[in-house]
Parts: structure tokens; sequence; C-alpha cells
């Protein structure tokens, strides 16, 4: 029984071990020309809702207390193996929304909340020409999250 025990508390160490946190996700990238980094707060959203977005859409996203970004054009293959790896470890407190693979694009949509409210979700999205990783910070209704994740569409 002891051995048993043992092993499973250094499995759960070693799982836990790996995943990152928010922080550590956002620090993982080092600072380069190709990469840019943003934070928009809650009046910069606003003013972003008020200058002719899709009424629907912004609606869904009243919610929003900041959105913070990191978008790297033309990543270089360290780059890119920085946001899968991150994808594969998971980041802490974060539960699975949606995990795709299709065509060399890779995409993981993780959310933090309590079933009933979003209180925050991190997109990571992995092409051959760019890497995304935003996170949006508010209440968010569940059912609205197809238009976080397609806002710019």
């Amino acid at each position: 029984m002891k051995n048993f025990l043992v092993l499973a508390l250094v499995a759960m160490i070693s799982v836990t071990g790996f995943s990152k946190t928010i922080d550590e996700v956002f620090n993982a990238f080092p600072k380069a020309d190709n990469v840019q980094e943003m934070t928009l707060d809650k009046a910069m959203l606003a003013m972003a809702m008020s200058a002719g977005a899709d009424q629907s859409k912004a609606k869904a996203m009243k919610g929003l207390d900041a959105i913070r970004l990191i978008a790297i054009e033309d990543p270089t293959s360290e780059q890119i193996n920085i946001a899968r790896e991150i994808m594969k470890d998971g980041v802490d407190g974060f539960d699975v929304m949606i995990d795709s693979s299709e065509d060399g694009e890779d995409a993981l949509i993780l959310t933090q909340g309590d079933g009933n409210v979003i209180n925050k979700m991190l997109i990571i999205a992995v092409e051959e020409d760019n890497v995304a990783v935003v996170m949006l910070e508010g209440e968010i209704d569940p059912k609205d999250t197809d238009k976080m994740v397609n806002f710019g569409k």
C-alpha cells in the first residue's frame, strides 16, 4: 500500500510539474523583432467596441475586463516549438475546451471558470507563418465562446 501511495504522489507531482502558469506562458517567448505584445484594458476594449464592431459580437465581449496577446509573424522553429510545448504541457488551473490539429495548424482553447461563467479563456494558435497567444479575462458566457474565438472574422 505504501508503494502505491508513493507512486501516486510521484505521478501527481510529475504531471503538475510540467504545466505552466499564465505568466510563464507569456514570458516563454523571448523578445524578438517578430514578437508583438499587447494588453487592452476595459477602457480600450470599450473604445474598440464602439468603433463599429458587429453588435452581437460587441454585446458578447461587453463582460471582458482585459485582453492580453502575443502575436508572432514568421515564427522561428524555436518559437513554434515553445508554443507547441505549452500546448502539450497545459496551463495550471485551466481546462481544455478545444484541442485541434489539422494540416499543420494547431489550436488549443483553455478555460477557467465555474461552469456557468468563464473567467479566463486562453487561446493558443500555431500555423506555419504565425503564432498567437490570446488571454481573455472577465465574465464570458459559455454560449458566447464562438464569438470570442471568431471575433476578427
